[in-house]
């Protein structure tokens, strides 16, 4: 059964996915995907193509100048997606196979449409200013930009309606445990 974790940014994702490996799930890790993807040569190349040498740093793609580029403009970001989404969606499903439970953490999940690849969806709430506060330490941005990057993403109530189980990441580490636990026994 393939499970998937989404949310949005800063939402916690990366605390239930690690937790879940902690208890010895195997989880896919579609943000690693993306990051390999972006090495590929192919890759690489049409992405300079599409936005200029500058978006490069000693031969790599600097993903900050490239995140620069995507949150501040629609068009450059469908394009990105347009590039990488069915490329890390074809490694999902090929790292999917097997038997048992599969967790795939998947950020823009309802955003590229996949949600039908998934027997459940998990989503993983916070309320906006925790995520805008999460976002501007972790990320070392303005108030502005890290509302730039949140409004980029599907509104997490609407998330939130369409998941199989929410896991509200509000009330620590230890509450997040139990509500991943509760899930677990669920889908066992």
């Amino acid at each position: 059964m393939l499970i998937g974790i989404t949310g949005t940014i800063a939402s916690g994702k990366s605390t239930v996915s690690g937790y879940l490996r902690e208890r010895g799930y195997r989880v896919i890790d579609a943000d690693a995907l993306v990051h390999e993807e972006l090495k590929d040569e192919e890759v690489i190349g049409k992405l300079v193509a599409r936005f200029g040498e500058g978006i490069c740093a000693g031969g790599e793609i600097d993903r900050k100048k490239l995140g620069e580029r995507v949150f501040t403009d629609e068009a450059a970001r469908q394009f990105l997606n347009g590039l990488i989404h069915p490329r890390v969606i074809e490694k999902i499903k090929h790292l999917a196979t097997g038997d048992g439970l599969v967790f795939a953490e998947v950020p823009l999940l309802y955003e590229a449409g996949i949600e039908d690849l998934f027997d459940k969806v998990i989503v993983v709430y916070v309320d906006e200013q925790t995520v805008l506060q999460r976002l501007m330490e972790r990320d070392g941005i303005d108030e502005e930009f890290a509302r730039r990057k949140l409004h980029a993403q599907m509104d997490i109530e609407e998330k939130k309606r369409r998941a199989d189980f929410v896991i509200d990441n509000r009330g620590g580490a230890e509450a997040t445990r139990r509500q991943v636990d509760t899930v677990l026994r669920r889908l066992t």
